[in-house]
């Protein structure tokens, strides 16, 4: 069954495509944001260890996100593509990922990288918003709330992180570039990395993404 991977900076719009696809395609969506948040609200002992860490903005020590990862992906259809978001942020992380999907018996067909300038991540991510409470993303320019300053799903007040700011940002912009390159090197190493432009249209890029994946 298809397995992918999608990965890019903040910015780089790669849950609005994921979004767009769940409307041509039936996939199981798997990422670490919304398994941390679901797995502490269900009172898992290893949920409740992640919170400790997530719960003060601070990283996830990699042994403990895989152990969640590998209970949280138990809860998927294993009869549907399962696509990943940013499950693989360090190039350590690569082989567990791979002990991963073979636990379920599957391999990555793909890795997916929307590549996004430093320039175009300031210009995306200062006019960016996002709701508190569900985690759901607003621009000013792509993706604007149907009442201005109001999440669309739950009402609540929108509000804008402290690092989205162009000193923040190019800082960030900075680390990712350092940490995605050996990642990169490896998925293209064996063939199955696909990098798209994230800088046009939302339009543009999906259509880019259905065209490279065959849908």
């Amino acid at each position: 069954m298809n397995t992918l991977h999608f990965h890019g900076p903040s910015g780089s719009g790669k849950d609005t495509q994921l979004d767009l696809l769940e409307k041509l395609v039936d996939f199981e969506r798997i990422g670490t944001g919304d398994m941390f948040r679901r797995m502490f609200e269900q009172g898992t002992e290893l949920g409740k260890k992640a919170n400790e860490y997530w719960g003060k903005g601070n990283l996830v020590p990699t042994e403990l996100t895989y152990q969640l990862l590998e209970e949280w992906c138990k809860q998927f259809d294993p009869a549907k593509p399962w696509y990943f978001v940013s499950t693989v942020r360090a190039v350590d992380q690569i082989s567990r990922f791979d002990d991963l999907l073979a636990k379920f018996d599957r391999k990555l067909d793909h890795f997916i990288h929307f590549a996004l300038s430093e320039e175009a991540a300031i210009d995306r991510l200062s006019l960016r918003w996002y709701c508190p409470k569900d985690g759901t993303t607003y621009h000013e320019k792509y993706k604007k709330e149907k009442i201005k300053g109001i999440c669309d799903k739950d009402g609540t007040q929108l509000i804008q992180r402290s690092d989205d700011k162009p000193d923040a940002i190019k800082q960030r912009m900075s680390f990712y570039r350092e940490s995605i390159e050996p990642i990169l090197s490896e998925y293209r190493s064996r063939g199955i990395l696909i990098e798209i432009d994230a800088a046009p249209s939302i339009e543009e890029i999906h259509h880019e993404v259905v065209k490279v994946l065959g849908l």
